[in-house]
């Protein structure tokens, strides 16, 4: 490799945005379906809990990817991984499209968890890091996020007129077969774009640091009691950031507004999503990580509050008082987003530890991947109408309760003994 592409972040700020509309792109065929639940569940015949396991399907993936896809990102180049991984979720979507029985679509959304968590995120995170010299790796990262969140944006957007115009029509199923189209030919074209166009520099050696996770090295952070708090923060903020795709189906059976309207609600996360992560990670660093996942979880709580309550008011205001709960819950959870992998530092593990303590994090931190969708699913089938939503919220809330209190009680052992050591 030539010296040039080794030169650092200004000279690979156009791969680091390519690279973040394909860690963008990516993800819109395993998640699409929220932002249209109803017309993709009368579209495929299926239940509450068969859409909810689809997601589950997909998510099922994540718990074992974290660790195996960082061993394997290690083996083979970054750049083999993400082709294929493009390449196959696209193919993927294609697929779908001749696909209308609810075990091959099972199939197909564990095919995409491989694709885009177990041989994509890993290899991704790899290589946006050697774009950049050490001293650039926050611009990078702070690019690249920032990128995905004006790209998730800028692609919602798009296919939310795909299924507006078919919509209009009285053609809803058309409009989803062609946000399928949309979301397959992306990934298949930036897959061959990477073929040509993708570069990736020679590393430095690791600091004599092993890839290799003992088994003891696993047992021992488990055994660390902030692990477990910082799991606990992570699973409870990532519940609002699954249970929230069904906001789009509430707004649509129970306030009743149109299937459009209702998947811009979930569409308006990603525009709100730049601007308070950002928000969140300055706020973090200037008052520190638990007090502003304190007012994370509060925003959350306070959301979930009002969206239940709209559910047995009669007034036209009930839209505006969504839209706003909507807000309130997307601000928070995203607040949040950005500060879960903080905490290890804070917490005080050893850097030596710092790999296996990220990877714990995620494989118990990601569960409600798994579990959410089923759980959401099961209760609106058991429970229809109001009911089932009601008590998918109650359990949002439950989940923010747990979180807050979790947060405070790390504030007062941990972020009061960072902040008494710097003082002193």
């Amino acid at each position: 490799m030539s010296k040039e592409a080794k030169v650092g972040y200004k000279k690979n700020i156009g791969t680091i945005l390519l690279l973040s509309f394909a860690g963008s792109i990516i993800y819109g065929l395993p998640y699409f379906r929220s932002y249209y639940y109803d017309t993709y569940q009368a579209m495929y015949h299926l239940t509450n809990t068969q859409m909810g396991l689809l997601g589950s399907a997909y998510g099922v993936l994540g718990v074992f990817s974290y660790i195996i896809g960082g061993v394997l990102a290690d083996k083979i180049k970054a750049k083999k991984l993400l082709i294929f991984s493009m390449i196959a979720t696209g193919l993927g979507g294609l697929l779908h499209l001749f696909v209308n029985n609810f075990y091959a679509l099972v199939v197909i959304y564990g095919l995409w968890g491989v694709t885009s968590l177990l041989t994509f995120w890993p290899a991704l995170m790899k290589i946006v890091r050697i774009q950049a010299t050490e001293e650039e790796q926050s611009r990078a990262y702070g690019t690249f996020e920032g990128g995905r969140g004006v790209f998730n944006a800028a692609h919602l957007a798009v296919a939310t007129a795909i299924f507006g115009i078919f919509q209009r029509k009285a053609m809803p199923t058309l409009g989803i077969k062609g946000i399928i189209w949309f979301y397959s030919l992306a990934p298949l074209i930036v897959g061959i774009i990477f073929i040509f166009l993708l570069k990736e520099p020679e590393t430095v050696k690791e600091d004599g640091t092993s890839s290799t996770v003992s088994f003891k090295d696993i047992i021992r952070v488990l055994k660390m009691p902030v692990m477990w708090l910082i799991i606990i923060m992570m699973y409870t903020s990532y519940t609002f950031n699954m249970s929230s795709y069904y906001f789009t189906p509430y707004a649509s059976n129970i306030i009743g507004v149109t299937a459009v309207i209702a998947a811009i609600l979930t569409v308006m996360s990603q525009y709100i999503r730049p601007f308070a992560a950002t928000l969140g990670g300055f706020s973090g660093d200037k008052f520190g990580r638990s007090h502003t996942m304190i007012v994370g979880y509060i925003l959350m709580i306070a959301g979930v509050v009002i969206m239940d309550v709209t559910g047995k008011m009669a007034s036209d205001s009930r839209m505006i008082l969504v839209v706003a709960a909507c807000v309130l819950v997307y601000a928070g959870m995203f607040i949040n987003f950005g500060l879960y992998f903080s905490f290890i530092s804070e917490g005080g593990i050893p850097v030596e530890l710092g790999g296996v303590a990220i990877g714990m994090a995620s494989t118990f931190g990601y569960l409600p991947e798994v579990l959410s969708y089923t759980i959401a699913g099961k209760l609106l089938d058991t429970y229809p109408g109001y009911q089932g939503y009601h008590l998918n919220f109650l359990y949002m809330i439950a989940m923010g309760v747990i979180g807050l209190i979790v947060a405070i009680i790390w504030t007062k052992k941990y972020g009061k003994k960072k902040a008494d050591a710097t003082e002193a």
